[in-house]
């Protein structure tokens, strides 16, 4: 074979090795690419779930939080009506300070029975207030008719405080510790605390009474210290991504 045959042999030969080489690496790349494809795939898929979960998730906290909301405006309406017709109760009794002081007493006892029921905010300051009401009436400290005056301001204050958001201290217990605490309080539907120590959470309803139930996970307190913040800027209104505390669902 001449030389030059010879050359163009080598060539050839380089040439289809080199080609080799390329497929070769082509086809590991490829690989490669397919390998990330199905990663993505699968990330893509995890995300679809968990954006699916969530989605679920806010559904059900937004059916529940409606519903609370429905019953809110359910028991407001009820107290509106119940004023509505103590009031005519106390104008057919007149000044009749005898027939007038049992309708004072059945006001007063509704109004502790509603305050017991509420989320746990100053409770036993609001039902001591009342009970003093009802001692000085019984034992004719008062008269009725200042009795029903002192009455129409807890009422008025019972119906504010589910259109009143802001926060405010008291003595909390927690851990079976009683701790003063801020607690941040939206209308009567949730109501948010917060220690000296940092210590955060929400109340929630259960079948014993109510129970302040503390957050460890970074974001939820996060989420509650921003409500916080807000809170002592003034900013009463706007969108708040929050634990879920309803005042009557238990988070699990």
């Amino acid at each position: 074979m001449s030389t030059k045959m010879q050359n163009i042999a080598l060539s050839m030969l380089i040439a289809g090795t080199s080609l080799m080489a390329n497929s070769d690496n082509m086809a590991e790349s490829l690989m490669k690419l397919r390998a990330e494809v199905e990663q993505l795939d699968s990330s893509i898929a995890d995300e679809k779930d968990a954006f699916k979960g969530s989605m679920k998730s806010l559904r059900m906290q937004k059916n529940d939080l409606e519903a609370l909301i429905a019953r809110e405006d359910l028991r407001i309406k009820q107290l509106n009506a119940e004023m509505s017709k103590v009031k005519k109760e106390v104008k057919e009794a007149g000044k009749n300070s005898v027939g007038l002081k049992p309708l004072v007493l059945d006001a007063l006892a509704m109004l502790e029975k509603e305050i017991q029921a509420q989320i746990p905010f100053k409770t036993v300051d609001r039902v001591a207030d009342i009970q003093r009401i009802q001692t000085q009436l019984e034992n004719d400290e008062v008269t009725a008719q200042k009795a029903l005056a002192l009455a129409w301001n807890t009422y008025g204050d019972a119906i504010r405080m589910s259109k009143e958001n802001g926060i405010f201290k008291q003595t909390i217990t927690l851990n079976g510790q009683d701790r003063l605490a801020e607690v941040a309080r939206v209308g009567t539907m949730m109501m948010y605390f917060k220690t000296p120590n940092d210590e955060m959470g929400y109340v929630v309803k259960e079948q014993a009474g109510w129970t302040y139930k503390q957050v460890l996970d970074k974001t939820q307190k996060d989420q509650i210290a921003s409500l916080f913040d807000a809170f002592k800027k003034q900013i009463r209104t706007g969108y708040f991504t929050l634990p879920n505390a309803l005042a009557t669902t238990e988070v699990k």
